[in-house]
């Protein structure tokens, strides 16, 4: 059985390796079977509005997306690829500005070619979302470790 510690540092080396997750600053904070928090620190580079402190909603998207595909690929044994189907993020508000965001993802369903999960980001109180989103990814059937293999990692 792999532990957690483990699960955590498989999911570092994966996010790290997907270029724009390197670029938004992304990393692991948490990794449960099925389920991750990934943070996203503030930059400048990521404001909406120069000045406004509010982290662009493309990057929000893209950090939910990495989120729950990682929850996705961490939730089946030996961590398989699975591509974005679809997904639907709600915004409920604004995340404060100036400050780090967190998304905590979870797969809650797996069919042989289908992974469901849900997310939310948050700042300091998970109890206190400003958005919300669920994604559906492909099952592949090929390992993270094939795909690193092809990649040359």
């Amino acid at each position: 059985m792999i532990s957690d510690e483990q699960m955590k540092s498989a999911a570092s080396l994966f996010l790290g390796a997907i270029p724009h997750c390197r670029i938004l600053g992304m990393n692991v904070e948490e990794v449960v079977q099925g389920s991750v928090i990934i943070n996203m620190p503030f930059s400048e580079e990521l404001e909406a509005n120069p000045g406004s402190g509010i982290i662009h909603s493309g990057s929000i998207t893209t950090l939910m997306d990495s989120s729950c595909g990682m929850a996705a690929c961490m939730s089946v044994e030996g961590f398989e690829t699975c591509p974005t189907l679809d997904l639907r993020l709600d915004y409920l508000g604004l995340p404060d500005p100036f400050e780090p965001v967190k998304c905590s993802a979870e797969a809650y369903q797996i069919t042989q070619s289908i992974i469901f999960t849900r997310g939310i980001c948050y700042q300091k109180d998970r109890n206190k979302p400003f958005a919300h989103g669920i994604g559906t990814f492909m099952r592949m059937g090929k390992k993270l470790s094939e795909l690193a293999k092809e990649m040359g990692l």
